[in-house]
């Protein structure tokens, strides 16, 4: 008889614990986020996860760039793990990618002048002097691009033992043909960090970047 009451004992006790659970749950559902969700930002779905290098990288923030009035790109930060600090995210070892998701049309001319623009801001004379042949190559290679058109995505990579790769719809940019654009001077693409999260960036962007913003996230169906 005992045994009999010890057991349903237990029933209940597990019983109880489950319907608390679900209480909680219901009561934190508003609050709670998915620990992987795609997040959508001017109606662009942002994967919570990409594969650089063989590597798995994770979303480490996304945000909305603008040029004057108009909205640039969807921009996002994928990193070997997350982080909130610029100085914390400079040191990281692994890969790392910026992707732009393009809202408007732009000219190759358009490019390669708003990058060479944004590179010299952000590196001090010095930098901007040691590097002046790799930002001729990567400004050569943003002119090989006739045009980057809205829907297009933009991956600009890190890879340790590659270097700086970029592509376009996931086919490889060039600095002349058969000739992929690879810039192995991690100074270079460190710099091109600071341009989306450095003390020049505009705080929306940074703050978005760095995890700081509260994103939308996809919607199940």
């Amino acid at each position: 008889m005992s045994d009999t009451l010890d057991s349903r004992s237990e029933v209940d006790n597990v019983r109880r614990k489950l319907l608390m659970g679900a209480a909680a749950a219901t009561t934190l559902g508003p609050w709670l986020t998915p620990a992987h969700a795609a997040v959508e930002l001017e109606g662009v779905t942002i994967a919570d996860t990409a594969m650089v290098g063989g590597h798995k990288l994770v979303l480490n923030g996304a945000a909305v760039r603008k040029r004057g009035y108009f909205k640039a790109d969807v921009t996002a930060l994928y990193l070997p793990e997350k982080r909130t600090n610029p100085e914390a995210i400079f040191k990281l070892d692994g890969p790392r990618r910026i992707q732009l998701n393009i809202l408007r049309d732009f000219t190759s001319g358009t490019i390669s002048r708003i990058f060479v623009a944004d590179f010299k801001q952000s590196a001090t004379e010095e930098e901007f002097k040691k590097l002046i042949t790799v930002v001729g190559q990567i400004g050569q290679a943003y002119g090989n691009v006739r045009a980057v058109n809205r829907g297009d995505v933009v991956n600009l990579d890190w890879i340790p033992g590659t270097g700086w790769t970029a592509s376009i719809n996931n086919k490889p940019v060039y600095v002349e043909p058969g000739q992929p654009l690879i810039i192995k001077d991690e100074l270079a693409y460190q710099i091109y960090l600071r341009m989306y999260i450095g003390p020049n960036t505009p705080a929306d962007l940074r703050n978005g970047l760095l995890g700081l913003t509260k994103l939308p996230h996809v919607k199940d169906d």
